[in-house]
Order: C-alpha cells, then sequence, then structure tokens
C-alpha cells in the first residue's frame, strides 16, 4: 500500500511539474536547425548534404503573415540567403507552408507541430496527405537553463520512428520538415536532425552527432578564410601542430574532426602562438578555427603522419 501511494505521488508530482512549466514558444529570428541528408535516385553513391534552416524576415501568404523560412549555403557568416517557405505560430500550433527535406513544393498548409495535444492524441499534418503522429508520452528535457517539454511521437513510416519533438525547437530525430516530407521511391534518401542553435549559441545536439558542422559535411559549408590572419604548420605533421593567431583574435576555438564527423580535439587559442601535442592515429583530419559563436573563420585539412 505504500509502494502504490509512494507511486501515485511521484506521478502527480511530475504531472503538475509538466503543467506548470513556461510554454516556450517557437522562436522567430537568428536561430538555425541543420540537417544531414543524404540521397541520390541514381545508383551512384548517394551525396551527403548539410541542409542549414534559418528564419530570415518575414512575408505574406494568401494574406496571411508568415515568418519566412529559408536555407543558407556558403560560408557561416554571411552567407548565401534563399526562401523556402513560411512558419507561423497560433495557438501553440506550427504551420507550414512551402518546400519539404527533398524540395517538393506543397501548397497546403500543414500543421507542422501541435503543442497542445496530450498522450494518446493523433497530429494530423495535412487534410489530403498521410502524414500524422501520434502522442505516446511527454516529458521535460533541459535545454539551456530551463527544462521544456519534449513529445515522443509515432510518425508511423520515417527513418527516425519514434521521434522526438520539443518545443521551441521541433524535431530533434527527423529534423524541422522530415516529418512532412515523402520518401521517395527512387534511389536512396536520408535525412537526421543535427543541431539547434539559437542567438549562435547550441541549445541542444543530436547525441549521434559531435559537432554542429560535421567535418563529412563541410563541402557544403564555404568557411571565411583568412589566411593572413592564421596559420596551421606543420603539414603533415607528427606528434605537434602550431596555430599562429597573428592578429591575436580573441574567444576563439580550434577543432580537430575526423572523417566521420567526430571531434577529436577542442582548445581555447586565445594566444598569439599555441603548440598541440596531438596523441592521435595516423590520417587526414579537418581542423577548424571558429568564434565565440560558433562560426568558422578557417578550416584546413591536415596529415598526421
Amino acid at each position: 500500500m505504500k509502494q502504490t501511494t509512494l507511486i501515485f505521488g511521484l506521478i502527480l508530482i511530475i504531472n503538475q511539474s509538466l503543467k506548470s512549466q513556461d510554454y516556450v514558444p517557437f522562436p522567430t529570428e537568428n536561430v538555425n536547425w541543420n540537417v544531414f541528408y543524404a540521397g541520390t535516385c541514381e545508383d551512384a553513391p548517394p551525396v551527403n548534404t548539410l541542409l542549414r534552416y534559418t528564419i530570415h524576415g518575414d512575408t505574406t501568404i494568401n494574406e496571411i503573415h508568415y515568418l519566412k523560412l529559408c536555407l543558407e549555403t556558403g560560408d557561416t557568416i554571411n552567407p548565401k540567403i534563399r526562401t523556402i517557405g513560411g512558419l507561423r505560430e497560433s495557438d501553440k500550433k506550427i504551420y507550414y507552408r512551402g518546400q519539404t527535406t527533398l524540395g517538393s513544393d506543397n501548397d497546403e498548409e500543414y500543421l507542422l507541430y501541435d503543442f497542445t495535444k496530450q498522450i494518446g492524441d493523433t497530429i494530423k499534418h495535412a487534410s489530403y496527405r498521410n502524414f500524422y503522429s501520434v502522442i505516446l508520452d511527454i516529458d521535460s528535457v533541459e535545454i539551456g537553463d530551463s527544462y521544456r517539454k519534449r513529445y515522443q511521437v509515432d510518425n508511423h513510416w520515417f527513418y527516425q520512428n519514434p521521434d522526438y519533438i520539443i518545443e521551441g525547437i521541433g524535431s530533434v530525430k527527423n529534423g524541422l520538415l522530415g516529418h512532412i516530407s515523402d520518401i521517395t521511391t527512387c534511389g536512396t534518401h536520408y535525412w537526421e536532425h543535427i543541431c539547434f542553435r539559437e542567438n549562435g549559441i547550441v541549445k541542444y545536439l543530436n547525441p549521434s552527432f559531435d559537432d554542429c558542422f560535421p567535418s563529412n559535411l563541410l563541402s557544403g559549408v564555404t568557411p571565411i578564410y583568412y589566411e593572413k590572419d592564421f596559420e596551421i604548420y606543420p603539414n603533415p605533421f607528427h606528434n605537434e601542430i602550431q596555430i599562429e593567431n597573428k592578429l591575436n583574435h580573441q574567444d576563439l576555438t580550434f577543432k580537430l574532426i575526423d572523417i566521420n564527423g567526430k571531434t577529436l580535439i577542442e582548445k581555447n587559442i586565445n594566444n598569439n602562438k599555441i603548440t598541440l601535442d596531438l596523441n592521435i592515429n595516423s590520417g587526414l583530419y579537418n581542423a577548424l578555427i571558429v568564434d565565440k559563436n560558433g562560426m568558422i573563420l578557417m578550416t584546413k585539412k591536415v596529415i598526421k603522419e
């Protein structure tokens, strides 16, 4: 009897905690969702791509106000911006109209997320498409210095199932638009959420990845490269590598990432010159220098002999 009472009390405390949490609305600016995508409709190996979603201004579609959802390409400080659709929030429901993960245009407005639902409820994302999610569980997850509601959902046939949806972020498995994107019958297609950043700060990183910008996806990222400001040598190197910060930039980080996207070394480089002893296996690596906001200032392939 005491054990039953204790369990009931714990459940009551958890439910009250969930109910008392402040709702976190969807972001409206200075935000990024990075998504890994690999796909091809040919016999050739799939091409790995880093999809970099952001919100950039607003627009009006059919006399309805939306925030412009865009894709970034090129460098991470002054990227090229291409609008792909519109996002809007109303009564804790997030609506989307525009292109999906594979670039297909959809005229219908989708119910992208619904944060009013309870366990057992169904979210029907589209009126004429078979996109729907069933709420399996609701708990809390720490994001930054606060807790947000997290919804475990069954979306039936997508790659990451069950998926997890977090207030103010969206899907942290299939990616922002993954669960409303058709999986084509040709070739190979796969996608997965990498990270969510707000105001340049990583708020959520998928545990499957070690960095928002995995080295195996950097072909889609052209860094701001200041050759006169930084130097990394020797290359190839044996045990030590030297980094010169010629103009003494502050709040920088050096990262050494392997070909699978795993960060092996991460060091602050606030001095003009630093020598690192790298106890790693021989091979090819990506050396990155990033600023305090995570913007890539320099990337260079280096070889450990």
